[in-house]
């Protein structure tokens, strides 16, 4: 076993697999899904090989046309490899010098476009990893301008139509990515998010109180309708148990209910470190969204020990045994939900049982696995 995981690791190296990743880097700890995806599969696979980051100068406020088209700056160097902040002039030039063998665009950004003359020049091929639909997400959620909308519509269809391979997080994502753009299935392969090892070294600080008041997180931007905050508030109205309710996003947000059971906590964002300690005593993580390609939170609230209880919606209840490990409902149906809710809160065993089940979740996605699921598809093209 050491020694496959030590031939594993040295495989781009000794192959000489030059890979360029285009995306978004952040040294913050405080990530998005999709910018956590980027730094975990970077920071692992830079161990193995001769890789390379580049992002753009996405804030237009601070940085000028010159900046945009010629800048260049190195962000970071992790483990000996570079990430960069390109201007588009000289990413072009970049691509065209270094000629790399794979270019992976692991989150969507419109300018990861100049990297298909790669494709034509040199046959470099490319893996595409869309954490959403982007065209979707503006149509239903967001208010962007026809202009913005289209240089969206645009790229997102280059991506689908002319990247060799494509990730999906889950079986969801892919009939909503079928639906709305013709994909040739050969090129769809699947994998899933990772979990920080945080996350699974909390669980054995884990606390049930046998005091009767459920303790539910909520770690979601309350403001984005497709994340379901108000479906959650109109849910929990209907209960006749007392609950604590620790919504993480803005410490500054108000939020009241009618029901006086029910008492609500307000948080910032957290980094891993600190947000895996937070859920050692917390009982229940709820999503309530209609829309979820898959929610990393989920897992890693899993891989922590708390009940993690989604909709159907979200990606990551296919990894779900309904009263199992977790439990699944329909988004909009309230009265399943609080009927989960009041199971739980009589049944402190059920709360034991099904946390011990969750945590076997990180035996499938830490990242060190996930990453070389990764670098497999990798070595496939």
């Amino acid at each position: 076993m050491m020694y496959s995981k030590i031939r594993e690791l040295n495989y781009l190296k000794s192959n000489n697999m030059d890979i360029l990743y285009i995306g978004r880097y952040y040294k913050d700890e405080i990530l998005t899904g999709p910018e956590k995806v980027a730094k975990r599969i970077f920071d692992c696979l830079s161990k193995s090989g001769k890789l390379v980051f580049i992002e753009y100068f996405f804030d237009g406020k601070e940085y000028g046309i010159f900046k945009k088209l010629f800048g260049k700056e190195i962000v970071d160097n992790v483990n000996g490899c570079d990430i960069f902040r390109l201007g588009i002039v000289t990413m072009f030039f970049k691509l065209f010098k270094s000629k790399p063998k794979i270019i992976h665009i692991i989150t969507f950004e419109r300018f990861a476009f100049v990297s298909y003359f790669c494709k034509i020049f040199f046959r470099t091929k490319i893996i595409y990893s869309p954490h959403g639909l982007i065209v979707y997400e503006n149509k239903n959620f967001r208010h962007q301008n026809w202009f913005c909308n289209f240089k969206d519509k645009t790229a997102e269809n280059v991506f689908f139509k002319y990247s060799n391979i494509i990730l999906v997080l889950s079986e969801n994502f892919k009939r909503l990515l079928c639906k709305d753009y013709k994909i040739n299935e050969s090129k769809i392969r699947y994998v899933r998010n990772g979990i920080d090892s945080e996350y699974n070294q909390v669980k054995e600080k884990k606390i049930f109180y046998k005091d009767n008041i459920l303790k539910i997180v909520f770690i979601a931007d309350i403001n984005r309708k497709e994340k379901g905050f108000l479906f959650l508030v109109k849910s929990l109205e209907l209960t006749e148990n007392k609950i604590e309710l620790y919504v993480i996003d803005k410490k500054e947000n108000i939020i009241t209910f009618k029901n006086d059971l029910i008492k609500v906590f307000c948080f910032d964002k957290m980094p891993s470190y600190e947000l895996a300690d937070f859920l050692k005593d917390k009982d229940v993580y709820i999503s309530t969204s209609y829309y979820e390609p898959f929610s990393i939170t989920s897992v890693e609230c899993m891989a922590s020990g708390v009940i993690t209880v989604l909709t159907k919606e979200t990606g990551a209840s296919e990894l779900i045994k309904d009263g199992i490990n977790g439990f699944v409902y329909d988004y909009g149906d309230s009265n399943k939900l609080i009927n989960i809710i009041n199971t739980l809160v009589d049944n402190f065993e059920l709360k034991k049982n099904i946390s011990k089940e969750a945590v076997k979740i990180y035996e499938d996605l830490n990242w060190e696995k996930i990453s070389y699921e990764y670098l497999n598809i990798y070595k496939s093209i």
